[in-house]
């Protein structure tokens, strides 16, 4: 019972990818996009118990947490690629603030590999809460929702988090998964232990 338990993480994260070839599948196909709105509910309820359940059985490392990252990489392209197919107008009233979210996140990878040679896998508490949010949005979205407001809180608050994971790659001198926030940064630095929480971060 204990081997099966462990590999439940690894199940949810791996899901997450099934996830985002369905939402891939569902808008090359021409799917009702309704169909889309509880995968990806599902797929950040995955997100949310992956980490939970590892931290609980005590199966998390940074292996587990890399793959974690880079499963919401792909979840969240795919789901800016059903925004692309299916609210064009949207898309384009919106194109200069989605192209910063874009592109923040491949100068994030890009400075992963050039400063760690690796993914950065940071998941620090305020882009838990952006990944909420951007739920929130894309669900308003895909149900033909202005979804102004939504869209606006989601964008400052991606702003901030991914503006809060570059100062932490830059200043961290060496690489950490699980870094809660950017205050923690001294104590990593200086070889410190800093608060872990079963529920967020550990």
């Amino acid at each position: 019972m204990k081997n099966l338990l462990k590999h439940i993480p690894k199940f949810l994260i791996l899901s997450r990818i099934g996830c985002a070839v369905f939402i891939f599948v569902s808008c090359i196909s021409g799917l009702h996009r309704t169909y889309i709105i509880p995968v990806s509910i599902y797929a950040i309820l995955s997100d949310v118990f992956d980490g939970i359940i590892a931290r609980r059985i005590g199966v998390s490392g940074k292996e587990l947490r890399v793959m974690d990252t880079k499963a919401d990489t792909v979840f969240w392209f795919s789901c800016l690629f059903a925004l692309c197919t299916t609210q064009r107008v949207f898309l384009m009233q919106h194109i200069w603030q989605i192209a910063i979210l874009f592109f923040s996140e491949l100068f994030i990878i890009a400075l992963g590999n050039i400063r760690f040679r690796e993914r950065i896998s940071f998941h620090t508490i305020l882009s838990k809460f952006w990944a909420v949010l951007l739920l929130w949005f894309f669900v308003d979205v895909m149900l033909d929702s202005s979804a102004a407001m939504s869209f606006g809180i989601a964008f400052w608050v991606g702003i901030l988090a991914q503006a809060e994971i570059i100062l932490i790659a830059c200043l961290l001198r060496h690489p950490v998964t699980d870094v809660p926030s950017l205050r923690h940064v001294g104590k990593l630095n200086r070889g410190e232990a800093i608060p872990r929480s079963k529920w967020f971060n550990g």
